[in-house]
């Protein structure tokens, strides 16, 4: 019985150590979705603005970060007032043009981008 007691409390010391983890990995994914979102404004946003948007393709910069980064994790991070400065409609074409597939129903700062 002591035995089945040890096993039962040695679980219990694991779940503690393993539960904050994860919690704390939580934490730092939506940091790291901020950080990106950031980025990817900062070299892609001027793109898609709904006042004077820069006209052409995006930059190779541009281009090279929204590869590299996580859209879907950049999207969540968007908030719906940050997103009301932004023309989904460009936002669309510039993550096309960059080679990121659009699906429909796309979401991103609470707005749906269309299709191309």
């Amino acid at each position: 019985m002591a035995v089945a007691f040890v096993k039962v409390l040695s679980i219990l010391v694991v779940a503690l150590l393993v539960v904050p983890g994860g919690l704390n990995s939580g934490q730092v994914k939506a940091e790291d979705c901020r950080k990106e979102k950031e980025e990817v404004i900062a070299l892609c946003g001027k793109y898609s603005l709904k006042r004077n948007p820069v006209p052409g393709p995006p930059s190779a910069s541009c281009c090279n970060k929204i590869k590299a980064s996580d859209i879907a994790c950049v999207c969540r991070a968007l908030t719906p007032a940050e997103a009301k400065n932004y023309n989904m409609t460009l936002s669309g074409r510039v993550l096309r043009e960059c080679g990121y597939a659009v699906h429909a129903g796309f979401k991103c700062g609470g707005d749906i981008v269309p299709e191309a």
